[in-house]
C-alpha cells in the first residue's frame, strides 16, 4: 500500500483541511473602507464567519469526519469519503462567492457596525480567504484519498502485517507495517497483535511444510 494512502496519513490530511477552514473563518475576510460621513468609523473589517458562517459548519464536518475516519470500516467510509468532499466543494463554492461579491456578502455585517444601509466605497479580500480555499482544496484531496485508499486498509490489518519477523518479512516482500489504525481494525476482527510467537511459529510451520 503506498505510503501516501495509508489511513493515519489521510486522517492528517483531513484534519489539516478542517483546521485550515476552521483557522481562516476567525479571521479578516474583507475590509470595506470609504464609508459614508455618517459612520462614526471609515474602515471595517469583516472576519469568515460574518461572510460565510457555512465555512465554519464545513470545517466541522471535515474534522468530525476524520475522527470518524479512524474507526469507521468497509462501507462507512465511503460514506466519509463523500462528506469530506462535499464539506471542501460547499466551502469553496461559499468562498468563491465571498470573492466574486464581497458587497453583497458583507452588508449585513457592515450595516451592523455602521448602523446603516450604506456600501463601503471599496472592499479588499483578505489573505485568510486564500487560506480557506486551501483547506477545502485539502479535504476534497483527502476524500479522493480515502475512496484510492480505504479498500486496502482491511486488507493490512486481516493480513497481520504487524509480524515483524525475520520470515514475516521475506514472504511478504515489499509489504509495510500497518499503521495504529489498521491494528484496530484487526483486534475487531478477533485477531491478537501481541501473539506474536504462535504467529512465527506458524509461519515456520507452513514452511517446513
Amino acid at each position: 500500500m503506498s505510503r501516501a494512502l495509508t489511513r493515519r496519513n489521510v486522517v492528517l490530511l483531513a484534519i489539516l483541511g478542517g483546521a485550515l477552514l476552521m483557522i481562516a473563518t476567525t479571521q479578516t475576510w474583507v475590509t470595506a473602507s470609504g464609508l459614508d460621513d455618517l459612520s462614526d468609523v471609515q474602515e471595517v473589517e469583516i472576519s469568515g464567519t460574518d461572510v460565510a458562517d457555512t465555512v465554519t459548519a464545513m470545517a466541522l464536518v471535515g474534522l468530525a469526519g476524520a475522527l470518524a475516519l479512524t474507526i469507521a470500516r468497509t462501507v462507512l467510509r465511503y460514506v466519509i469519503a463523500a462528506l469530506l468532499m462535499a464539506a471542501g466543494i460547499f466551502s469553496l463554492i461559499t468562498i468563491s462567492g465571498v470573492v466574486a461579491a464581497p458587497e453583497q456578502r458583507a452588508v449585513e455585517a457592515l450595516g451592523e457596525v455602521t448602523r446603516t444601509t450604506e456600501h463601503a466605497a471599496a472592499y479588499e479580500i483578505g489573505g485568510f480567504v486564500w487560506v480557506a480555499m486551501a483547506g477545502g482544496v485539502i479535504l476534497i484531496g483527502a476524500g479522493l484519498l480515502v475512496l484510492l485508499g480505504s479498500s486496502r486498509w482491511q486488507d493490512a490489518a486481516a493480513s497481520k502485517k504487524y509480524d515483524r519477523s525475520a520470515s514475516g518479512v521475506a514472504a511478504s516482500g515489499a509489504e509495510e507495517d500497518p499503521d495504529e489504525f489498521d491494528l484496530w481494525d484487526g483486534l475487531s476482527a478477533g485477531d491478537d497483535p501481541t501473539d506474536r510467537g504462535a504467529s512465527s511459529q506458524r509461519r515456520r510451520t507452513d514452511l517446513a511444510e
